[in-house]
């Protein structure tokens, strides 16, 4: 509280900061009259929710019932103990299904915006992607037919720091898949969206999952390999606990690695598959014991990403974005394997003979894409995609854009929604000797809008 106060007089002295309790599942009533007060006072119609996601449907439900625009972070909601909790798991489900409801009666008074900033719909590399597979199906009448999704954070934590830590945390039963991984279920959600056609599109999926929290993390690392890696003295000061210890304090964490196969169904016969392979664990430029102050970006993180998206016999595309560096500054325009160690192309391979097209492989950089979107994003690319979110809002509340054509309102995120949940159920149904498939019914709404619901 003390740095946020003296930052806020260093950098921004007319911001007024209000430092309201932490919560998680309701908001209580002084703080909701406290923020009501703030709302009417300076004359607010819009609030960003960036808080521990764990309270983003009561910040989400208080907002709404003040009919305000909302922009909110990724994933809609979050809920303690999901790896162990059924109850928990299928609550991330009834969450947004809560939000969603209390949306849909706010339009009835009057028309606001939900945006949920699942960020990589803004980008370009998306976009262009979106374009080719809808190109195919159109052509050819073919849908998606597979997609592989990998994300990996390369952020290596010490044991202490996996029971100490607060951001991104492992430590209230929840991890990777709520963390950055909504980002890629909601990457196959858009690539499925893109290919469908209203005589092939799906009308269930069944989820599978499997994780390995922080006991396996332990298992593959030690207290041995650790004091072998940074030399005994040294790790045995910054270690608080031993193997035994954190075998109990892990029992109940959130997921630091998790698999999760989706396979899409349409009147019972299985018409496309998707893996996504989430990661914190991976390559990564830490070799330091003490953690940096900034957890994020300061602490050897280095982000791999991969998508490989197939319409059949007739296009591959792949989007591959990897770092070497972990200082995480943008590649120079034009430049795929800069000095700076970031890459980020995407190639689609095609059926040229049958498409009656010159080349069977065309390959995008970031200046291509750049180009395709007459984009310039100052600094870190993806940080300029991050605030495309913004300029959506803003255009929405100036009239320039209607709702209808935001790219990431609440209601396009059901199924997404819904799989993060089926995820975490499938989990637990593993862990208690249960059958881990969980199937999800579709449905579709306006704009082929996918509405999902758990079947249990």
């Amino acid at each position: 509280m003390l740095v946020l106060t003296e930052y806020q007089m260093q950098a921004c002295p007319m911001v007024e900061l209000v430092f309201v309790p932490f919560f998680t599942s309701n908001m209580p009533a002084s703080t909701s009259y406290e923020l009501k007060c703030l709302v009417t006072r300076l004359g607010i119609s819009c609030v960003i929710i960036s808080t521990e996601p764990l309270s983003h449907r009561a910040y989400g439900l208080w907002a709404l019932g003040l009919e305000l625009d909302i922009i909110m972070d990724k994933p809609v909601t979050a809920r303690q103990s999901a790896v162990t909790s059924f109850d928990e798991a299928y609550g991330i489900a009834q969450d947004y299904a809560d939000l969603l409801r209390s949306y849909e009666d706010l339009q009835h008074r009057r028309t606001t915006c939900f945006l949920v900033n699942s960020h990589r719909r803004y980008h370009p590399g998306l976009s262009c992607s979106l374009e080719m597979i809808k190109e195919i199906q159109q052509k050819t009448g073919c849908p998606v037919t597979n997609i592989v999704t990998t994300h990996c954070d390369g952020q290596w934590r010490l044991p202490t720091e996996i029971v100490e830590q607060h951001y991104h945390t492992y430590n209230m039963g929840y991890g990777k898949v709520s963390h950055s991984g909504y980002h890629f279920l909601d990457c196959i959600y858009q690539f499925v969206k893109a290919g469908m056609s209203d005589d092939k599109r799906p009308d269930m999926a069944e989820v599978i999952s499997s994780f390995v929290q922080p006991n396996g993390f332990l298992t593959q690392l030690n207290s041995g390999d650790y004091s072998r890696l940074f030399g005994a003295e040294k790790y045995a000061a910054v270690c608080k606990y031993s193997d035994e210890d954190l075998e109990s304090i892990f029992a109940p964490f959130g997921e630091i690695d998790a698999a999760i196969q989706l396979t899409f169904y349409r009147k019972g016969e299985a018409v496309a598959l998707a893996q996504a392979n989430l990661q914190h664990n991976g390559f990564g430029r830490r070799d330091w014991l003490k953690p940096g102050v900034d957890l994020y970006k300061g602490n050897g993180r280095v982000r791999h990403e991969m998508h490989e998206i197939k319409s059949g016999p007739f296009q591959t595309i792949v989007i591959d974005s990897r770092q070497v560096h972990d200082k995480h500054d943008r590649p120079s325009p034009g430049d795929t394997t800069s000095s700076n160690g970031s890459e980020y192309e995407v190639r689609v391979f095609r059926n040229c003979g049958i498409l009656g097209e010159d080349c069977p492989l065309q390959t995008f950089t970031l200046a291509d894409l750049d180009r395709r979107s007459d984009a310039d994003p100052p600094g870190l690319y993806s940080e300029g995609v991050k605030r495309a979110v913004l300029d959506e809002a803003v255009d929405f509340m100036e009239g320039t854009r209607d709702v209808g054509d935001l790219k990431s309102n609440l209601p396009d995120h059901s199924f997404p929604a819904h799989v993060m949940s089926a995820a975490y159920i499938s989990h637990v149904r593993r862990k208690m000797g249960q059958n881990p498939v969980v199937p999800i019914k579709i449905s579709y709404g306006p704009g082929a809008a996918m509405n999902a619901s758990i079947s249990i």
